[in-house]
């Protein structure tokens, strides 16, 4: 193993807490960016006892890593594999999210995924509150279908940890209880692709949303919310914050 690849294993390994610290001390602090208070509701020490114990197998990302650069996996180092192999994990990733996160929510495989949504309120340690038996899905998934491809296409490790990396921020503070996003979001970016407010209300509403970071996949199924985009505006152009985990937002469509 080189001195970069233990270096971006250590970051993999830490930037998921890290992150979440950061982004408890935003809003602690009451840092700019957290002025777009999504729900107007408190977290309870309890829920956050229970995420930090949850998240103490959420590095094991980096232990399947390690494991394949010892089996002689991922071995490519050009510019080019790089930037190919971070292109299909991020592709790969949207997809195997979205079909696994929905057979969680089959009654009979619900079981996996119980404890994230015990967080019916999320906070950035939400977004490293699994059970261990959903990490693992997770990351066999992700990792192991890399591994598959790479049967036939040179992949990179570091484009698969670089993505990793990416994934542990960005999924930090889309589980916080407010919104970075500005106004203009929606305008377009946030047409395709997700927000914080847009998992806040998988998790209160405990269904729908299941998009990791597009709606691509929602919208083709159709199990995206359809006040979505009004919440959005509510929260961060009307800067009013929701009051209840059930309330719903009228849509132009629903306006008499």
């Amino acid at each position: 193993m080189t001195a970069s690849e233990a270096a971006i294993l250590c970051l993999v390994a830490v930037i998921g807490h890290l992150m979440a610290l950061f982004w408890l001390s935003v809003e602690d602090y009451d840092v700019d960016l957290s002025r777009d208070r999504i729900y107007d509701l408190p977290i309870k020490d309890p829920q956050v006892r229970r995420e930090l114990k949850n998240s103490l197998h959420t590095p094991m990302h980096a232990a399947m890593l390690v494991l394949a650069l010892f089996a002689g996996l991922f071995d490519a180092r050009t510019f080019g594999s790089f930037l190919l192999t971070a292109l299909l994990v991020t592709i790969w990733a949207e997809i195997w999210h979205y079909a696994s996160h929905r057979a969680f929510h089959v009654k009979s495989l619900h079981w996996i995924h119980a404890e994230h949504h015990k967080s019916r309120l999320s906070s950035p340690f939400t977004a490293l509150s699994f059970s261990f038996s959903e990490k693992l899905v997770f990351d066999i998934g992700i990792i192991g279908g890399m591994a598959v491809l790479g049967l036939f296409i040179d992949l990179n490790f570091f484009g698969i940890a670089t993505w990793f990396v990416g994934y542990l921020i960005i999924n930090s503070y889309g589980h916080a209880n407010f919104e970075i996003r500005g106004e203009t979001f929606m305008t377009l970016k946030g047409t395709v692709l997700t927000s914080t407010v847009y998992h806040a209300l998988h998790h209160s509403r405990y269904t729908g949303n299941y998009g990791l970071g597009t709606r691509i996949l929602d919208r083709l199924f159709g199990t995206e919310w359809p006040d979505s985009a009004a919440v959005f505006n509510k929260v961060v152009v009307q800067k009013s914050p929701l009051q209840g985990l059930r309330e719903t937002v009228d849509t132009p469509e629903t306006q008499p």
